[in-house]
């Protein structure tokens, strides 16, 4: 029987070797490694997807940006110094690059807010059974909840319920601290039930 004292040494070592690996990844992709940055790639495409998807709506959009995402990493990925988790600094860009868009797209149209309703908010890698099951019954709703909150709520509601990012990543990620990120959080769960409520779903 292992003690928990050991239980905790042994996923704290195996998170360093996870962590020492993709290190290794990253230095090879700075060092000109395409392979390298093709296994990053694999590794994050599933998340930045859903990350695109969700603050989008569209899922050609999100194909789009995902792979403009990997692009600019590739470019940029020797500006990466290792002062945060690598997904952190992924998540960033992803979401800086759906901003822009997303206001890009804004300038264009008579209707800034409209969305693509033709595509349900379906993430491609579900944490669980039970969750699938949930968003494949209710994305519908979801997305079209999600539609009608500012960027900054869809955004923070997506990296912490979709992404599972810890406070501190999110505080990474959206450049503020950690209580801004609890009241931020809590502020569009709110504005969420809000619309739901209003729906009457």
């Amino acid at each position: 029987m292992v003690s928990v004292g050991a239980a905790h040494f042994i996923s704290t070592e195996a998170e360093e070797l996870v962590d020492q690996q993709e290190r290794d990844l990253i230095e090879h992709c700075q060092a000109g490694d395409a392979e390298a940055m093709g296994r990053i790639v694999r590794l994050y495409q599933n998340q930045v997807y859903n990350i695109a998807f969700g603050m989008l709506g569209n899922a050609e959009d999100a194909q789009d940006i995902t792979q403009d995402v990997f692009l600019l990493v590739w470019e940029k990925i020797g500006q990466f110094k290792f002062k945060s988790r690598f997904s952190t600094w992924l998540y960033r860009v992803a979401t800086n690059m759906c901003i822009n868009e997303k206001n890009r797209r804004q300038r264009q149209q008579t209707s800034p807010t409209e969305m693509d309703d033709s595509q349900a908010w379906t993430p491609i890698d579900s944490r669980t059974p039970e969750k699938e099951v949930l968003l494949v019954e209710q994305q519908e709703i979801l997305h079209a909840a999600l539609a009608q909150l500012k960027h900054d709520y869809r955004k923070i509601l997506i990296l912490r319920e979709m992404e599972n990012l810890s406070y501190d990543e999110l505080a990474e990620v959206l450049n503020c601290s950690v209580g801004r990120v609890k009241s931020r959080l809590h502020e569009a769960r709110l504005s969420l039930r809000k619309v739901l409520k209003q729906k009457d779903w």
